[in-house]
């Protein structure tokens, strides 16, 4: 049986989407990896890296693009492990907020160097190589119909943060 070839009518296009997606499976695995290597899963190190500041259980959710409910499983490991902690939100006390502990602020600060540090991608960039290719990102996401930027997407075949259904 003879190979059915199919032309693209854009290779430049293509090659456009076949690296783009090569990147995002090298950027998926180094997380993937420095969030083991800290002794993280995935969904755990997604919510560190969110707690930049105290937020709502709710709010977390909607940051992780996940129920609540995941939140909650979530947040009783990070809180079994000393990482993070509960508390009563000041403006509504009947509502929970995350609030990382010493101990999480100092993995959060350690899995953020670790991400960056030899990062594919941008770790072969170098500074004007970096800023060129954030302004051609910013100007090719920044079209109407675009999803909105996620902040380190989870990790494929990691079901334990599942999306929202739409």
């Amino acid at each position: 049986m003879a190979e059915i070839r199919i032309a693209w009518p854009d290779p430049e296009g293509q090659e456009i989407v076949e690296r783009l997606f090569a990147a995002d499976a090298a950027l998926r695995a180094h997380f993937e990896q420095v969030t083991a290597a800290v002794g993280l899963t995935v969904p755990q190190a997604h919510t560190l890296i969110q707690l930049q500041e105290p937020q709502r259980m709710g709010t977390m959710a909607g940051h992780l693009h996940c129920e609540p409910s995941h939140v909650t499983a979530i947040a009783d490991s990070l809180e079994a492990g000393g990482l993070l902690r509960r508390e009563p939100d000041p403006d509504d006390r009947r509502a929970k907020r995350l609030v990382l502990t010493e101990a999480g602020q100092e993995l959060r600060g350690r899995l953020l160097k670790l991400l960056f540090e030899g990062a594919p991608i941008i770790s072969t960039l170098d500074a004007e190589q970096r800023a060129g290719l954030l302004a051609m990102l910013r100007m090719a996401q920044s079209g109407d119909g675009h999803r909105a930027l996620r902040r380190f997407p989870a990790a494929r075949g990691d079901d334990s943060c599942p999306p929202v259904p739409s």
